[in-house]
């Protein structure tokens, strides 16, 4: 995470600490993250250049209506700044903050597709049971995977993916074929 991204998610969460507001923050936040990720050119119209920093600003709080003002307020100030390619990355040491407040450990769930909420929460309570404390993770694509999935959380992983898989089959066939 890069200092100004910190610093931005930094003093949202103290205003949200201030207000008591941390929980319902968090879910806003969330709500923007997945709508960034699923309409990736919208931040793209945000740092255009050929929109005033005003439009830019009025499109934001025009799309994100139903959020709290003090979100979007943050937000518009990253665009007055020209930082608008730090956003995602604000709202991430935002909810990593959250996180941390939270007692929730946070985790990287790769797939070779995009996985529907259901599933990733049934995968979250799983690696909570082995991990022993509330688990959430982000699903990031990885086509390399072929199939399964592959969980990061800090430094340990726990891979069924279908390429670890035959990774492991490919060791175990040299190990028998060098024995021979």
């Amino acid at each position: 995470m890069n200092e100004v991204a910190s610093r931005y998610g930094q003093a949202l969460y103290s205003l949200a600490l201030d207000k008591g507001q941390i929980l319902k923050w968090q879910e806003e936040v969330k709500e923007i993250m997945r709508a960034f990720n699923e309409n990736a050119d919208f931040i793209m119209v945000l740092g255009s250049e050929f929109l005033s920093i005003e439009e830019r600003q009025q499109i934001l709080a025009n799309t994100l209506k139903g959020i709290s003002t003090e979100i979007i307020s943050l937000l518009q100030i990253v665009i007055a700044n020209h930082r608008t390619d730090e956003i995602s990355n604000i709202l991430l040491a935002f909810n990593t903050l959250c996180n941390e407040y939270k007692g929730v450990e946070e985790g990287y769930l790769y797939s070779s597709i995009r996985l529907d909420e259901s599933t990733i929460k049934k995968l979250e309570t799983k690696i909570s049971e082995v991990e022993h404390h509330q688990v959430e993770l982000h699903n990031i694509i990885d086509p390399t995977l072929i199939g399964g999935v592959k969980v990061v959380i800090h430094d340990r992983v726990y891979d069924g993916s279908l390429k670890h898989r035959l990774k492991e089959m490919e060791k175990d066939l040299l190990k028998r074929r060098a024995n021979k």
